[in-house]
């Protein structure tokens, strides 16, 4: 009799969860996950735009050096390049400077709009990447022996243009 009533009194035992306790719990569990949810194409957004401000940044600063490779008296000659125009400067330059800007419009704009790379250029660099980048090339004549190199590049979907500067000297 004794085993009895241990039995009952464990099968009447109301310890446990209600219905309302159980749905209140998931709603609290299902908006938590929500809101973790939400913050994945955000997260995904951020890393794509990091993504497209390094192309931006080693780009700029790739044309930066490459200016140091002009000699002082042709770094004017590179006032204007734009690297999403096929025409202008760019077809106008000769020498390496021409060389150096179709580097630029390689590694930023790729082929389009009526610009191809020669075969050549093709074999040195590579099938080009496509980012429809533009870079904008300015050179200041500051002094006789000074001259200020500033590249503005700008990549679509980039919230902002980059913007770096130089100073190239004439040394006796």
């Amino acid at each position: 009799m004794n085993i009895s009533r241990r039995i009952a009194r464990a099968l009447s035992d109301h310890r446990g969860f209600t219905l309302v306790e159980v749905l209140v719990a998931s709603m609290i569990l299902v908006v938590a996950l929500l809101t973790v949810a939400s913050m994945f194409p955000m997260g995904y957004k951020q890393i794509a735009d990091a993504g497209r401000m390094t192309i931006a940044v080693t780009g700029a600063r790739h044309i930066l050096e490459d200016v140091g490779d002009v000699p002082f008296a042709n770094v004017s000659n590179l006032n204007g390049v734009d690297t999403a125009s096929n025409t202008g400067v760019i077809a106008a330059l000769t020498g390496t400077e021409s060389a150096i800007a179709r580097r630029w419009r390689y590694m930023l704009a790729g082929p389009g709009n009526g610009f191809t790379f020669t075969a050549a250029e093709t074999a040195a660099w590579g099938t080009p990447q496509t980012y429809a980048g533009r870079a904008v090339v300015t050179v200041a004549n500051t002094s006789t022996t000074l001259r200020t190199v500033t590249v503005t590049v700008t990549i679509p979907g980039l919230p902002t243009n980059i913007t770096m500067g130089t100073v190239v000297v004439r040394m006796f």
